[in-house]
Parts: structure tokens; C-alpha cells; sequence
């Protein structure tokens, strides 16, 4: 049997190979399933994808919340923040040009529910149904993700990758429980990280050196 024959329907299968009309058409093969190994960095980031999958869908509920809301803040907090706090504490001050009082209120509390429902519970669940593979789907929401906050320059929104695929796989570790798990724990920890970044500015104190 050749590694592609299942591809062919199987009436024509049948009748290519002489073979009668009950016997069964061969399967996909395990070689072709696992193509994508071959390509060094593709399987690598499958294996990164299904590793993380099975291994936080056994955490508890609050490590799944932690775990995700640490990883999603480190880069952004090194790439965004240190050099800042290092101004800081050398006597910058800092500003918040055209303040909105109004805006921490969304920023933390209703834009990471509405880009929940958008972003992440809409794509993954329509690729659940369809069952496109994680290793695909997570980089096309994230991403798509991403692309969409664009206050940030072009090579930010590198820095910010982790923080989108964290907030899948609270949403995946969730899904493993219920639904609602999901959703929750999606904008939690999207919420989470809005206002670790909203306190994190140095514009918020007063210097006093």
C-alpha cells in the first residue's frame, strides 16, 4: 500500500486494486500525520503546543491563573518597564499625556471581557469544531491578536506574542473544565495583566528624589 492511497475515494480504490466492495479503505498513515516533525522549528512548536496543552489542563484553578498571568507579564514588564523605573529612580519624571479617568475602568475591566468573546472564544471554538490543529490555530489568533492593538510599533508586537498565547492557554486549560471556565479564566488573567501594567507606570508616582 502506497503512503498516499488514502487519499483516493473508495469506490476507485476498490476497483484500481481489483478488491472487493467490502474491504476497508486504508487509513491515514501515522508517517503522514507527522509530516510537520520533519520541519525542525514547525515540530518543535507542535511539541511546545501539545506539552503545554496536557500539562496546564492539570493544574489547579488558581495555578492556571497565576502561571499564566506571570508569563504573560515578563516580557512586556523588560522590555516596557525597566528602563523607565531606571529614569525613575534617577529623577525623570514622568506624564500621562491627555489623562482619561475614564480609561483604566475599560482598559481593566470591560476590553479584555469584549476581546475575549472576539479574539478567543469565536476562533477557538470554531476551530474546535473543525479540528484544526492547535500547533495552526494558536498563531493565527494570536497574531490576529495582536495585530490589532496598534499603538505599538512593528517590532513590539514581537515582545507581546507570549502574552497573547497565555491568554489561549488559560482559555484551553479552562475549556477542560467547562465553558464558562474558559471564558473566565481568559479575562481574568487578561485583567490581571491590564492593571499590573496600569500600576506598573511610573506616571502613576511622584518622584521624590
Amino acid at each position: 500500500m502506497k503512503s498516499d492511497d488514502w487519499k483516493i475515494p473508495a469506490i476507485k480504490y476498490h476497483q484500481i486494486h481489483g478488491l472487493d466492495p467490502s474491504t476497508p479503505v486504508p487509513k491515514r498513515t501515522d508517517k503522514s500525520r507527522d509530516e510537520i516533525q520533519n520541519i525542525p522549528v514547525l515540530g518543535w512548536w507542535k511539541n511546545r503546543v501539545e506539552k503545554t496543552y496536557a500539562t496546564y489542563r492539570e493544574y489547579s484553578d488558581i495555578r492556571i491563573l497565576v502561571q499564566c498571568y506571570l508569563f504573560c507579564l515578563v516580557l512586556p514588564f523588560i522590555y516596557f518597564f525597566i528602563i523607565p523605573w531606571c529614569q525613575w529612580l534617577s529623577g525623570e519624571e514622568f506624564y500621562f499625556s491627555e489623562f482619561d479617568p475614564n480609561e483604566p475602568i475599560y482598559i481593566v475591566i470591560f476590553a479584555p471581557i469584549i476581546e475575549t468573546l472576539i479574539f478567543f472564544l469565536i476562533p477557538l471554538e470554531i476551530f474546535r469544531v473543525i479540528s484544526l490543529p492547535r500547533w495552526f490555530s494558536y498563531p493565527l489568533i494570536f497574531i490576529f491578536f495582536e495585530a490589532m492593538h496598534h499603538q505599538r510599533s512593528f517590532f513590539e508586537h514581537f515582545i507581546m506574542w507570549m502574552g497573547g498565547y497565555m491568554l489561549i492557554v488559560a482559555y484551553e486549560a479552562g475549556r477542560t473544565r467547562s465553558l464558562l471556565h474558559a471564558i473566565l479564566f481568559c479575562i481574568l488573567v487578561h485583567e490581571a495583566y491590564n492593571l499590573s501594567c496600569y500600576l506598573l507606570h511610573p506616571a502613576l508616582y511622584p518622584n521624590p528624589f
